[in-house]
């Protein structure tokens, strides 16, 4: 099972609230997901853009790693629909999620290489950092992730077709 899979698996356990009860996505039929408050911090895709460019300029500036929720952005990504009337809009966003998401990764990437050594795992890692921390040190590092992460999006959306 790579880290995608785990991943994957990680996004159908996401607690969203179901007649002021938390369920996981995976209990979820298409039906309950139109009902469901996702309790996500994230009114629609374009503020997550925003979330996400901010977080990475946030990333490349800081010599730690800025605490996120890979699952939550994830699970925004996957279920957050436009604002209301511009559904081209809404996939132009999409997409700046998955990218501004993959530079956030690989800034968590070139921040580990920059000032942990692999043999001494960070004490503050999570499910984000296990990903990255399958990459080799080098210097300024490039991770070419975007394509893994657009099917992982697609995957959680046709769990609920």
């Amino acid at each position: 099972m790579d880290v995608y899979e785990i991943l994957y698996q990680f996004c159908l356990e996401y607690k969203v609230l179901l007649n002021d009860e938390e369920v996981p996505l995976w209990k979820l039929k298409k039906d309950d997901l139109e009902k469901a408050n996702l309790d996500l911090p994230w009114k629609s895709i374009r503020d997550l853009a925003i979330y996400l460019y901010e977080l990475k300029k946030k990333q490349q500036n800081s010599k730690e790693l800025i605490k996120c929720d890979i699952v939550e952005i994830l699970a925004g990504i996957a279920l957050l629909k436009p604002e209301e009337g511009n559904n081209y809009m809404g996939l132009v966003t999409e997409d700046m999620c998955l990218t501004y998401l993959s530079e956030l990764i690989t800034a968590r990437i070139n921040c580990i290489a920059r000032y942990y050594y692999m043999m001494k795992k960070p004490q503050n890692t999570n499910i984000f950092d296990e990903i990255i921390l399958k990459f080799p040190q080098k210097k300024d590092i490039r991770a070419s992730n975007i394509n893994d992460l657009r099917d992982l999006i697609e995957k959680i959306r046709n769990y609920f077709k």
